[in-house]
């Protein structure tokens, strides 16, 4: 998480000389998209964090915005609830890789509790339940 910082540290630095060079703040929101949001798997340690951890996160996300390399002021559950949600929806296609990290179907016709329509699993520890499927299927 630490080394995770540092780079997205360094490429505000970045940011900021090609600012200096005259790009636009249109061209700079893309760049950031590109270079900090796209680089690295947030669904896969991003339901693993702590408070503290996401605090930080949150901290540079807000930095980034005053910066001017952010269009809005966004925070690391929004991004992780939408990155997650991309990532399940694709999931569910039986074409896609990780499909087979899925529970099976649930066959019963009525549901007492919204669960994606799989069956869910006992989840007696809470890193397990925080794993990125499991949170998917109990929290999403």
């Amino acid at each position: 998480m630490q080394s995770v910082l540092r780079q997205c540290s360094q490429r505000l630095y970045l940011l900021k000389m090609l600012r200096s060079q005259g790009i636009s703040p249109e061209k700079l929101h893309i760049i950031f998209t590109g270079i900090v949001f796209a680089r690295y798997a947030m669904p896969a340690w991003g339901t693993l964090l702590n408070v503290a951890q996401t605090g930080r996160i949150n901290a540079f996300l807000k930095r980034a915005y005053k910066c001017g390399f952010s269009g809005e002021l966004l925070t690391m559950e929004q991004l992780l609830y939408s990155s997650a949600t991309c990532l399940f929806n694709k999931m569910n296609h039986p074409s896609h890789c990780n499909h087979n990290l899925l529970p099976s179907v649930k066959a019963a016709e009525y549901s007492l509790r919204y669960s994606q329509g799989y069956v869910l699993p006992q989840c007696k520890y809470q890193l397990f339940k925080r794993s990125f499927v499991n949170w998917c299927l109990f929290d999403m």
